[in-house]
């Protein structure tokens, strides 16, 4: 899907969604428009080319009247197209001062929201060459394996990055032949922001250091390491029982190769729904770990309501997005009590410290040990 008037850059823009096959004729893509060079590009490059798009803007109200008026520049863009407008306007609150991640997930989950309430079939963001670069090197520095690496993929389910092959210098000299302005962000330029000082100190530093073409090389090792992962991450998928819930045998995986069993388990999280957004090495060795004897009904819990499970001689993987049943019963000490929901009986009893072996209980799967002094008369079992 073209137009006649074809440009250099729009014609580069169309190969790259054509070799990713990143959208089809029948497709909606709803744009991430944020006013600043990149997103404003996307938005003029997918219009251009004909395909059927909406610009969605999430005011994060962290710049006052600037942010204010970057939400009625994309308005004011989006009519002058002829294109929908959706906006939204948060307060961020940062836990432990991240604002980078709050507004991540800020825009992740509006974004998410339109998709499904206009049933949007794909998610267009702008990110470019650069972007790339600096988020591969920063998962490098935080010690993430191959799969975080390579996070900022071509396409990642329904989201999609019709400028990943493009440099910064490219998307904005479009800009200029076009005549469009767009809106520059100061936080851009905050040092305070790991990805700020990476792209202005540390990348211009490295390249005048080591490799004048340092973006070039770090793009053709990310090509390499993208389609690496993509046959790792095929021989994981035939690792999962097929069917409707998510499963792997947990005899297999016990026996199998530790890189793959991580592999295992994040294609079968990717299965269940979940995108891998903070999940950490230490969930993954987490559900490891239920791979062992006497595991049987032990559960991780992940980040978004996704759960790992135990089930006898399997590994489940789901979403939990609603309590089942709503229950609460008082287990005395000692004593039992039987819980129909779960249809199971409870037992509570004393065990002596002489029986207790390295801060373990006695032999048992589902057995768990408790300081008695700590305890009232009872505990309480709820869902």
């Amino acid at each position: 899907m073209t137009i006649g008037s074809e440009t250099p850059f729009i014609h580069k823009v169309q190969e790259t969604i054509s070799r990713y096959r990143m959208l089809h004729a029948h497709d909606r893509a709803l744009v991430g428009v944020s006013g600043g060079a990149d997103s404003t590009a996307l938005l003029l490059a997918l219009h251009e080319l004909g395909y059927s798009v909406a610009a969605a803007h999430l005011n994060h109200r962290l710049r006052g009247t600037e942010s204010d008026s970057d939400e009625e520049f994309v308005r004011v863009l989006s009519r002058t197209l002829g294109v929908p407008f959706l906006s939204k306007s948060v307060e961020i609150r940062a836990a432990e001062g991240n604002l980078e991640a709050a507004g991540r997930e800020a825009r992740r989950q509006f974004f998410r929201e339109l998709q499904d309430d206009h049933k949007f079939s794909k998610i267009a963001l702008a990110h470019n060459r650069e972007d790339r670069i600096e988020t591969f090197l920063l998962n490098l520095m935080r010690g993430a394996g191959l799969d975080g690496l390579v996070s900022m993929g071509p396409v990642s389910g329904h989201t999609i990055r019709p400028f990943i092959d493009t440099s910064r210098e490219e998307i904005e000299a479009f800009l200029r032949d076009r005549g469009q302005a767009w809106r520059t962000d100061r936080t851009n330029l905050d040092m305070s922001f790991a990805r700020n000082r990476l792209r202005h100190e540390v990348l211009p530093r490295l390249a005048s250091l080591f490799n004048a073409r340092l973006t070039e090389a770090v793009t053709r090792t990310l090509h390499v390491l993208q389609d690496e992962d993509e046959w790792m991450n095929e021989i994981a998928e035939t690792w999962l029982i097929p069917g409707g819930e998510v499963r792997a045998s947990a005899a297999r995986l016990r026996d199998a190769p530790v890189a793959l069993v991580r592999r295992v388990i994040r294609q079968g999280l990717r299965r269940a729904g979940s995108d891998l957004t903070n999940v950490t090495f230490d969930h993954i060795e987490a559900i490891r770990s239920l791979l062992e004897a006497g595991k049987s009904g032990k559960t991780i819990q992940l980040p978004r309501g996704y759960v790992a499970a135990r089930e006898f001689d399997q590994l489940l993987f789901s979403q939990v997005t609603e309590t089942k049943y709503s229950f609460s019963y008082e287990l005395p000490i000692p004593g039992t009590v039987r819980v129909p929901e779960l249809g199971r009986v409870f037992r509570a009893t004393f065990v002596p410290n002489n029986q207790v072996h390295d801060g373990h209980p006695p032999e048992g799967k589902t057995r768990v040990l408790v300081d008695g002094d700590r305890l009232d008369s009872y505990v309480r079992i709820r869902n």
